[in-house]
């Protein structure tokens, strides 16, 4: 047999060659098209479609030797010579139906034949070419290069499904609710009872076109010009002393106490505000300005309401500031989305909401209610993201109502699991996770943006020692009083002291030093590799003013240990302001003058020192006239008998409004009772109506007659 063209595989002879007929057909494979000639015993393929783009990165375009000549091939193959390697590898594959005349995919080591690694036809495209392969060393062999390439290529498939494995979990259990034997209400009631919201909810695989993007474009920035005008007018009042503070917020050492005597009690507020103004939080999510001090407001009392020295509002602004540092000056906001920013600070700001100034294991070991509902899982981190969405429901000051529902559903995971990972049980597998994260990231595989917040948030909430030594002594000094007081209270519980928290035995020095090198320099560590790994930053290059400090004021606490010292010095926390109380946009509903909260209105005292005169009708309590709560109670008897109108028109009073009698002895020609004036009463009690004209309110005779007739 001669040896055969590029363009046309010589096959097997057919066991019936002299009543075999020439038969031409298609074969689509993927988005490949074969047309196969059969005459002269000869294959001739035709490819129909070449699917990766030129210019796209491949290792193959470099190495293999048949691509230059593989991409010089024209679909009819006529520029090819028979000394050079034939582009498509002979490969006969047996089938029970016909053993000696079966044709498989080609083998081809052209680039721009081949779908990109990250395309959906590429999984196909591998797998096909995995089958012509082991094909291809069962029966006739393959050349090292063409087998070399195609590894090549389905090794890239294979690290593109790799790298997704981490986002794409959707291929599990769940696929097989998509055959269409499963009732569609059955799939939906499987899906959602036994399947976790991330795992059955997918994006959409339309690419929009140019001008639908154009179009949303103009839209949205025609709907936010329309809404900033709306919302300039009802920006809350900063006074100037407060910001000048604010305009120092990029700096790591910001000079937070003094910052909280500026504002009168409220540092969270003006903090959060400021910053939700300049990440443009108010136009993208349309949020009133005056729904947003008033949600910051009560968050503010909140924090207040247990007294605590350390987890308080001083606190969440500390870690709002932080966060917002870390962000803005390494320059992760533009690796960020919009909503998990906004998330991100709005995390900082309710992360601690609510503190009760104990542990969570204080709360396990005393039996709490709030360890019994949580189950003792992050029973203060469950707390704080409930409370926060509980005031901010309670108190009609919803900053979230104009989000879309699938954004607030992102921006509520978001917080659920930034605000739980905070808690300080989980800080070594925290740490641990997100060292492997960035390992395989360095290897090529992927970041999950969901964990790099939660090791942001958690560490900017254990970041007081990487403050300079003033700012740092004073956390540390308002932190063991919180501790010390936890002794106190297990004490006179009868339970076992925590850590750190009996006053006797604590040497304060030695708690920060450890504190320093086993949690917070190793997480900071990994903080600054996570921001050089996605900002592609050597190590020289990027910004960590926490590293001196840390040294810094390690060495101090060391001085202090080796001097002898075991306590701390007084904090401040006794001279914080509280904050001033919040005008609720919630109305207030009377009943009776006594509000929903069960108070009366005004001042108690004042109103129990104030006799009613009855000379005085302004003195007189007419708030019995609003609305009457409850049954009204009678205690006169019924009478014996129906009454009829008959029985008692003769006591009807002179005051009515219409005269005694029926309709028919009323002259309605007459009209003195309109133009003589009436009678005037010679005396009345302060609580009788004057009396009225004594004429008919309209002259319709059956209407009168079917209004008396009871």
């Amino acid at each position: 047999m001669s040896s055969p063209s590029p363009d046309t595989l010589h096959t097997m002879s057919h066991p019936d060659h002299h009543n075999y007929q020439p038969i031409t057909t298609k074969i689509t494979i993927g988005e490949d098209t074969y047309t196969i000639d059969t005459s002269d015993q000869s294959i001739k393929i035709i490819r129909r479609s070449a699917r990766w783009k030129k210019g796209t990165r491949s290792k193959r375009d470099s190495t293999s030797p048949d691509s230059a000549q593989s991409d010089s091939v024209s679909p009819d193959h006529s520029k090819s010579s028979s000394s050079s390697p034939d582009p498509v590898c002979r490969i006969f594959c047996h089938s029970p139906d016909s053993p000696d005349m079966v044709a498989c995919p080609p083998l081809t080591t052209s680039a721009q034949d081949l779908p990109s690694p990250d395309s959906p036809q590429a999984c196909k495209e591998a797998s096909n070419k995995l089958t012509a392969v082991i094909s291809s060393l069962r029966e006739d062999g393959i050349e090292p290069d063409v087998l070399i390439s195609n590894l090549e290529y389905i090794g890239e498939v294979l690290g593109v499904l790799a790298a997704k494995s981490d986002h794409d979990d959707l291929d599990d259990e769940l696929s097989e609710l998509k055959n269409e034997a499963v009732p569609d209400d059955v799939r939906k009631w499987l899906a959602s009872t036994f399947a976790k919201p991330e795992q059955i909810s997918k994006k959409s695989d339309e690419h929009p076109t140019l001008r639908s993007v154009a179009n949303a474009i103009r839209t949205g920035i025609f709907i936010e010009k329309i809404y900033s005008r709306m919302s300039t007018s009802q920006l809350m009042v900063i006074p100037p002393e407060v910001e000048a503070y604010l305009k120092k917020t990029d700096d790591w050492n910001f000079d937070l106490f003094n910052f909280a005597k500026s504002t009168n009690g409220s540092p969270l507020k003006f903090m959060g505000y400021h910053l939700m103004q300049e990440y443009g939080c108010f136009n993208k999510y349309k949020i009133p300005p005056s729904t947003l001090e008033t949600l910051l407001g009560h968050l503010e009392i909140g924090y207040h309401s247990n007294g605590n020295p350390y987890h308080n509002n001083l606190h969440a602004t500390d870690v709002l500031q932080t966060c917002h540092w870390i962000i803005s000056q390494t320059g992760l906001k533009d690796w960020l989305s919009d909503l998990e920013i906004f998330a991100l600070l709005f995390s900082a700001i309710i992360h601690d909401y609510d503190h009760s100034g104990t542990t969570n294991n204080f709360h396990i070991q005393s039996n709490s209610k709030m360890a019994i509902l949580y189950n003792d899982r992050s029973v203060l981190e469950n707390h704080h993201v409930a409370a926060f969405f509980s005031t901010m429901i309670d108190n009609e000051c919803n900053i979230l109502n104009n989000m879309s529902k699938a954004e607030f559903r992102e921006f509520r995971s978001l917080m659920i699991e930034m605000v739980l990972h905070t808690d300080m049980s989980m800080h070594f597998s925290q740490l641990k996770y997100m060292k492997g994260l960035i390992q395989t990231a360095v290897n090529g595989g992927s970041l999950d943006k969901t964990k790099v917040l939660c090791l942001i948030l958690h560490s900017c909430d254990v970041s007081h020692p990487t403050k300079k030594w003033e700012l740092h002594n004073e956390w540390t000094a308002r932190c063991m009083e919180e501790f010390f007081r936890q002794g106190d209270m297990e004490q006179e519980l009868g339970l076992d002291f925590s850590p750190l928290c009996d006053r006797q035995t604590t040497v304060v020095p030695q708690s920060q030093i450890g504190f320093i090198d086993f949690i917070v320099s190793p997480i900071f560590d990994v903080c600054g590799d996570m921001i050089c790994l996605v900002l592609d930053q050597k190590e020289d290059q990027a910004t960590k003013p926490w590293e001196k400090i840390l040294g810094d004021n390690k060495d101090l606490w060391q001085i202090k240990a080796k001097s002898g010292e075991t306590g701390f010095e007084v904090s401040d926390a006794v001279n914080d302001v509280k904050p001033p109380r919040v005008a609720s946009a919630k109305p207030a509903i009377e009943e009776n003058g006594v509000a929903e909260n069960g108070n009366t209105n005004g001042n108690s005292e004042e109103t129990a020192k104030q006799e009613p005169d009855p000379q005085n009708p302004e003195s007189l309590d007419r708030r019995h006239l609003i609305k009457q709560i409850g049954p009204i109670t009678i205690d006169s008897l019924p009478p014996d008998k129906p009454t009829q109108h008959k029985d008692v028109v003769g006591e009807v009073p002179s005051s009515v409004l219409s005269r005694p009698g029926s309709p028919v002895t009323w002259n309605f020609g007459v009209k003195e009772s309109i133009t003589v004036a009436p009678p005037r009463p010679q005396s009345a009690s302060l609580l009788s109506p004057p009396e009225r004209r004594r004429a008919p309110i309209s002259v319709d005779h059956k209407l009168r007659k079917h209004a008396l007739d009871f």
